[in-house]
């Protein structure tokens, strides 16, 4: 073979390998309008100020801070509706805050208490470690659990919620069991006031016919009268009482 026909040969496969101008140009074209897309959809989520995206070959790889999970995730969800967006990935970090985990488990627990449909036979319990939020306890329906969980999310400085909440089963004769404790804890005089605040303190959780007394109340005496008062509502295969006296509170609970 001619030396002539082996350089052309060269020449050909490296010609098929590099693309055309016109076509890389295109390419940069289509990334640089789904980038003012993407900045469209990131501007009207509300996230802040310090949340850049870039686009390459379709991709688009977002960075900056947020103040919370939640805005990461709606950042990265905002961006994926763009048209011919064909993947994320998700760059941004959560700004810590000042308080550490103490600032955010009083921020997630004045957020439970402030949800309109947080009952007294609910129960939430919060922990926290290195941003991390654990959410344990129990709810009566399965939207309640999936809207904390959101709301929980939102909350400043929280990098993830590890949603553990457990939802109660449907029963008739829970809701008439739960009603009855209700009503005899508090109609007692030494009780009586708590059932005036805006989220009475003590909460009731019933479980198959069985009752757990959860939340806080002031004194060993106000803990032991709850539970006589609950038991004598009668119908209960079982009662627990849970209920911590404030004084000996040491974790967050809303």
């Amino acid at each position: 073979m001619s030396n002539r026909r082996i350089k052309g040969l060269v020449f050909g496969v490296i010609g098929s390998l590099a693309l055309p101008v016109w076509l890389l140009a295109g390419s940069v074209e289509a990334d640089a309008r789904l980038k003012s897309a993407a900045q469209g959809k990131l501007g009207g989520a509300r996230l802040g100020a310090d949340v850049f995206v870039g686009v390459e070959d379709g991709v688009a790889t977002l960075t900056g801070t947020v103040a919370s999970a939640g805005l990461r995730e709606r950042a990265a969800k905002e961006v994926a509706k763009v048209d011919g967006i064909s993947g994320v990935d998700n760059r941004i970090v959560v700004s810590a805050l000042t308080g550490g985990d103490a600032e955010i488990l009083d921020r997630a627990a004045r957020e439970v208490r402030k949800y309109a449909y947080y009952s007294i036979f609910d129960d939430v319990m919060l922990a926290a470690d290195n941003g991390r939020l654990t959410v344990t306890g129990a709810v009566l329906q399965p939207w309640r659990k999936d809207e904390l969980g959101r709301i929980l999310a939102l909350v400043p400085g929280v990098t993830a919620v590890d949603n553990r909440l457990e939802v109660l089963p449907l029963s008739s004769f829970d809701n008439e069991l739960r009603l009855r404790v209700a009503r005899a804890i508090y109609a007692n005089p030494m009780l009586s006031r708590y059932g005036l605040q805006v989220n009475p303190p003590i909460h009731i959780v019933v479980r198959d016919g069985n009752v757990v007394l959860t939340g806080v109340v002031n004194s060993e005496a106000e803990k032991n009268v709850a539970g006589i008062e609950a038991r004598s509502a009668g119908l209960s295969f079982g009662l627990e009482n849970r209920l911590r006296v404030e004084t000996k509170v040491a974790s967050a609970k809303p």
